[in-house]
């Protein structure tokens, strides 16, 4: 009995990278866009700015605490309100499931 390759030739190679390329390339046009005064923007833009404004609202009303002053010149504690912010916001308003 003859043992296989098990490498793939090049033309199965190709037609993989094709059949890849085509999957990946289906979801390109489906990107939500926000109308924001006549301009289109993407929505992970929206989200992003959104996550920066409501991050440094928390931050700011935090460091008026004395309490918690320390906690709000964290700029880790800025990193981690705007990421999961921006990813809470679009979740929320730009989810397709």
């Amino acid at each position: 009995m003859r043992k296989e390759d098990p490498a793939l030739s090049r033309g199965q190679i190709r037609a993989r990278t094709l059949a890849c390329t085509l999957a990946l390339s289906t979801g390109v046009g489906c990107a939500p866009t926000v109308d924001v005064f006549g301009v289109y923007f993407p929505g992970w833009l929206v989200s992003a700015v959104v996550g920066l404004g409501v991050a440094y609202a928390l931050v700011w009303w935090m460091g008026r605490r004395p309490a918690q002053r320390a906690l709000a010149q964290s700029g880790l504690l800025f990193c981690s309100l705007t990421v999961t912010v921006s990813l809470l916001t679009w979740w929320i308003f730009f989810n397709r499931f």
